[in-house]
């Protein structure tokens, strides 16, 4: 499932319009519908908005609900330190984002790699680790 989808489904949870959510993530109504076709992708700021509203923001981010128990040793703060590295650091030449494909690629691929290796990664080390990735 990916992001955007994981996106519409957490805002019918919450009962919300494309609007509702937009607002309380701080962007406009156009953005919303943007990040749940998959055609961009939020930043952290928006993310940390909606979990005052009450959404899953670990869900959004992994694809698992926040309390379940699917064997994963990481944790959560790895998830999200992995998450900003990649929405930092994960760009073109030019500056702008790689597509969001190749972004949740190495999100997957940059998971891994730590969670073969240690689960206390800090983000400085995340973000060293994806900086040799996309170089």
């Amino acid at each position: 499932m990916s992001f955007g989808s994981r996106l519409r489904q957490e805002r019918t949870r919450l009962g919300l319009t494309q609007q509702q959510l937009a607002e309380l993530g701080g962007v406009k109504r156009l953005s919303q519908h943007l990040y749940e076709q998959d055609v961009r992708v939020p930043d952290t700021t928006y993310l940390m908005r909606l979990i005052g509203g009450g959404a899953d923001v670990w869900f959004l981010i992994s694809g698992t609900r926040s309390g379940s128990s699917n064997g994963e040793t990481l944790p959560r703060s790895v998830y999200v330190s992995a998450f900003r590295a990649v929405d930092e650091l994960a760009r073109d030449a030019d500056g702008q984002p790689l597509p969001l494909a190749e972004r949740e690629r190495l999100f997957d691929f940059l998971l891994t790699l730590l969670q073969n290796e240690s689960s206390s990664a800090s983000l400085n080390d995340i973000k060293s680790r994806l900086s040799a990735l996309v170089a």
